[in-house]
C-alpha cells in the first residue's frame, strides 16, 4: 500500500511538473513521443508479447517503481520478449531514457 502511494505522490510531482514545464522539457517529451512512434508503438501500444500498454497504470505501476535506471536497463539489453533497444541498434541512450520518459509521463493518475 505504501508502495502504490509513493507511487502516486511521484506520479503527481511528475505531472505537476511536466504542466509547468519549461519549453526544454516539453521538446524533451515530444523527442520521446517521436522515438516512441518510431520505435515503441507497435508493441507499447498493443501490448504485444506482453509489452506494457503506454497510459495503463495497472501495466506499468510495478515496473515504474524500479526507476528509470532499471527501465534503461531493460529497455537497452532487452527484457522479456523485448529485444535490445526494441530491435533497433541505431538507438542510443540517451534516445530510450527520453522514450521512457515520455510513455512515464502518460500513466494514469
Amino acid at each position: 500500500m505504501q508502495k502504490q502511494m509513493a507511487l502516486r505522490i511521484m506520479i503527481c510531482c511528475l505531472c505537476m511538473s511536466l504542466s509547468a514545464c519549461s519549453d526544454e522539457q516539453a521538446e524533451m517529451l515530444a523527442k520521446g513521443e517521436a522515438i516512441y512512434t518510431a520505435n515503441c508503438k507497435v508493441c507499447h501500444a498493443q501490448g504485444i508479447n506482453g509489452a506494457p500498454i503506454v497510459g495503463n497504470s495497472k501495466m506499468w505501476n510495478r515496473r515504474a517503481e524500479q526507476g528509470i535506471p532499471v527501465l534503461l536497463e531493460h529497455a537497452s539489453q532487452g527484457f522479456g520478449l523485448m529485444p535490445a533497444k526494441g530491435g533497433n541498434v541505431e538507438l542510443t541512450e540517451a534516445e530510450l531514457e527520453l522514450a521512457i520518459r515520455f510513455m512515464l509521463s502518460r500513466l494514469e493518475t
